[in-house]
C-alpha cells in the first residue's frame, strides 16, 4: 500500500468524510450532496478493498491489466452492493486506458471525479468510513484534501453497530474499533500533516441537534458557498447502495431520536464495558459517564458473555464466508483485529487489576 503515497495529485482538493462506522458519516454525505457544487462518492473502499487486487494485477500499467483489474471489481465484497455507477465505472475504464500513465491511484481520482461529473458537480471526494486509519495515507496522495472527520458516542455507535448484519452483536470488540478509530484520528489531528486547513472534526450530537450552523461551518472549510439545499438533503431518494437498508435513515430530515436510544438498548454493565474501554477518548471528545455507574464486580461479571458473543459471531461469518465463494477479495480484517484484541486484553487487565 505504501507505493500508492509516492503517486501525488496536488491539484485535487477531494473531501473525505471519515469516523468510526455507523457515525454519521452517511448523513454528512447526503448533506454535502445538497450542495449542487458538491458530489461525494459513498464507500469506494480504495485503500481497504480495492487495493487488494493487486495481489493480482500488481500495477494498472497495460490494457491488459486494466481489463483484468474490472474483471476482478465484481469478486470484491463491498463493491459487490455498489448501486448505480455502471456508467461512472464504464466511463473510468475508458479513460483510464486512454492515460499515459495509469496507476490505482488515477483510477481512484478518476471514480471521484467521474462521478461529481455525472451530478453537475465540480467538488469531489469519497464517504468510506474506514479510511480514518488511512489520513496520512490521503493527505500523501492529496496535498488538498479537506477531511471532515465525525465523531459520535461511543455508547451510541456501538449500540448501533450491533444491529448490523455482519457485525457481532458484543458490545466489548464494538467498543474497542470504536477506539481506535478515535484514536487514529487523533494521531493524525495532532501530526505535521494535519492543519486547520486539512482537517476538521464534528459532533454526530451537534450535527443533527443544529443542523445548519455546522452545514454552515463545513461549507466555510471545505470553500464552498452556502446553499439551502443542503438543509433539504433527505428530499434526494438515490442511495448509492443496494441491499443494505439500515441506510435508509437519511431519507428522513436530521433528528436527534438515536440520541438516547442507547440507553434503552445497553445494559449497565454493558454501558459500563463500553465506558471503561473508552474512558480517555470519551472525555477527550467531550462524552460525560452515564449515572449511576456499573460497578467494576458487574462489569466482570458481563465479560464472558460478550466474549462470547465475539467467538460465536466469529465462527458464524467464518463459515458465511466459506459458503460465499464468489467473492475473492475482502477487507483484511487479521491485523485490526489482532491490534483490537491486544488493546482489549490490555485495557481488561488494567480494569481488573490483574496486570
Amino acid at each position: 500500500m505504501l507505493e500508492v503515497a509516492k503517486e501525488r495529485f496536488p491539484d485535487a482538493a477531494p473531501i473525505f468524510v471519515v469516523g468510526a462506522p455507523r457515525s454519521g458519516t452517511t448523513l454528512l454525505t447526503r448533506v454535502l450532496d445538497g450542495h449542487p457544487n458538491v458530489a461525494i462518492a459513498d464507500e469506494l473502499i480504495f485503500y481497504d478493498i480495492i487495493l487488494t487486487a493487486r495481489s493480482v494485477v500488481p500495477e494498472l500499467d497495460t490494457p491488459e491489466r486494466i481489463d483484468t483489474f474490472f474483471g476482478l471489481l465484481p469478486k470484491m465484497d463491498h463493491v459487490r452492493y455498489w448501486s448505480g455507477l455502471d456508467e461512472v465505472l464504464g466511463e473510468t475504464r475508458r479513460r483510464l486506458l486512454a492515460h499515459p500513465h495509469p496507476t490505482y491511484g488515477r483510477f481512484f481520482l478518476l471514480l471521484m471525479e467521474i462521478h461529481a461529473e455525472r451530478q453537475g458537480a465540480k467538488r469531489y471526494g469519497d464517504k468510506t468510513p474506514w479510511n480514518v486509519r488511512h489520513l496520512d495515507l490521503i493527505v500523501a496522495n492529496f496535498p488538498n484534501a479537506r477531511i471532515i472527520h465525525l465523531v459520535r458516542d461511543p455508547r451510541a455507535n456501538v449500540a448501533s453497530r450491533r444491529k448490523l448484519p455482519r457485525t457481532s452483536t458484543d458490545v466489548l470488540t464494538n467498543a474497542v474499533k470504536w477506539k481506535l478509530d478515535i484514536q487514529a484520528a487523533r494521531r493524525f489531528a495532532s501530526g505535521p500533516l494535519a492543519t486547520a486547513a486539512t482537517y476538521m472534526e464534528v459532533r454526530y450530537e451537534d450535527l443533527v441537534t443544529d443542523l445548519e450552523p455546522h452545514a454552515r461551518r463545513i461549507c466555510t472549510f471545505i470553500g464552498e458557498p452556502w446553499n439551502d439545499g443542503m438543509l433539504a438533503f433527505h428530499e434526494s431518494k438515490d442511495i448509492m447502495f443496494r441491499d443494505q437498508p439500515w441506510k435508509e435513515g437519511v431519507l428522513k430530515p436530521a433528528h436527534t431520536g438515536s440520541l438516547e436510544q442507547w440507553r434503552k438498548e445497553l445494559t449497565s454493565p454493558q454501558v459500563g464495558i463500553i465506558e471503561r474501554i473508552c474512558a480517555a477518548e470519551m472525555r477527550a471528545c467531550g462524552y460525560e459517564p452515564a449515572s449511576p455507574r456499573a460497578s467494576l464486580a458487574a462489569v466482570a461479571a458481563r465479560l464472558p458473555s460478550e466474549i462470547a458473543a465475539w467467538r460465536s459471531f466469529k465462527r458464524t461469518d467464518a463459515e458465511r464466508q466459506r459458503q460465499d465463494s464468489g467473492i475473492e477479495f475482502r477487507h483484511g480484517a487479521a491485523p485490526l483485529y489482532a491490534l483490537m484484541l491486544k488493546t482489549a486484553g490490555a485495557r481488561l487487565r488494567r480494569l481488573l487489576g490483574t496486570g
